[in-house]
């Protein structure tokens, strides 16, 4: 298996799941390991400098394949990690299941819904499919996220709210909440704590695709937006993590994690897949060699 590239931070490595896997140093484990695999679309996908084979004998054959490859990164995530699986209609029923039996039924903690826009056609014999899939397990009971907000502004908090607002003694504004479940006690809302706070997240991300001329494009078919792959990493890792993805393909997740602070290993079987993680991630090779004892990339 050639060995691409190795530093404190960034490991990439060439070859497939479970012969990558095979070879990590006995017991390494990931805070998190993001998983964009084949969808099971029966097509082959062109886009600028890649190519993505996504056919299969049969629905079964990718449930196998599947199957094994859900098992050999199951045994690295760590005791309080975290598995995310990027799917669509095609077969997420099948991969939640199989996630299930793997991780424990109770270790299941969302289905995260991506939903993006785009060109829609009439709707004769299906509606039209916008959106994907995140199925997320924790390893054990032990895996805890991190608590993320989305940006609420004052206007919008009122209007959700449908309360008249009111001004203390010292011009701070403010709304009555309860305490809910039949128990009376009212208390103030102060509305700039809430501003500041934002939004808890939900499980409904709504966050546009990668623009035909985004900067982020690198000319991968299933390349994901950095701003989804930013959302995974916060929630389910922190800085100083160790994170992989061992289909990595435009090497979205590295490219995130490394911009966050967190340690990441790529690997894919596909030797052009690995050109474009080479090349897209060259901005970060100074910073990584400021902190290696293994000299330049080879």
């Amino acid at each position: 298996m050639p060995f691409v590239a190795k530093t404190p931070i960034l490991r990439i490595l060439e070859g497939s799941v479970v012969d990558v896997i095979k070879d990590l140093p006995k017991g390494e484990t990931f805070q998190l390991i993001y998983c964009d695999p084949p969808f099971y679309s029966r097509k082959t996908r062109i886009l600028d400098e890649a190519e993505f084979d996504d056919r299969w004998l049969s629905l079964d054959s990718y449930l196998t394949a599947m199957e094994k490859y859900v098992a050999a990164m199951a045994d690295r995530v760590s005791e309080k990690g975290f598995f995310a699986l990027h799917c669509d209609y095609h077969a997420s029923h099948y991969l939640k299941v199989m996630g299930d039996r793997r991780f424990g039924y109770e270790n299941f903690r969302n289905e995260i819904v991506w939903h993006y826009k785009g060109r829609r056609q009439p709707a004769i014999s299906r509606l039209n499919s916008k959106h994907d899939v995140i199925l997320v397990w924790g390893k054990s009971s032990r895996s805890r996220m991190n608590a993320l907000a989305d940006p609420l502004d004052r206007d919008t908090y009122v209007e959700m709210k449908h309360q008249p607002v009111q001004v203390d003694e010292d011009g701070r504004e403010w709304i009555w909440g309860h305490m809910g479940k039949g128990r009376p006690r009212a208390y103030r809302i102060y509305l700039d704590e809430v501003v500041r706070r934002g939004l808890p997240m939900d499980d409904v991300w709504e966050i546009p695709i990668i623009n035909l001329t985004a900067r982020e494009r690198v000319g991968y078919p299933t390349q994901k937006p950095m701003k989804l792959l930013t959302r995974v990493v916060e929630l389910l890792s922190d800085p100083g993590d160790m994170l992989a993805d061992f289909m990595a393909g435009s090497g979205t997740l590295g490219d995130v994690a490394l911009n966050l602070g967190r340690k990441v290993v790529l690997a894919d079987r596909n030797p052009e897949a690995i050109r474009i993680i080479k090349q897209r991630l060259a901005y970060h090779q100074e910073a990584i060699q400021a902190t290696s004892n293994t000299g330049p990339w080879t």
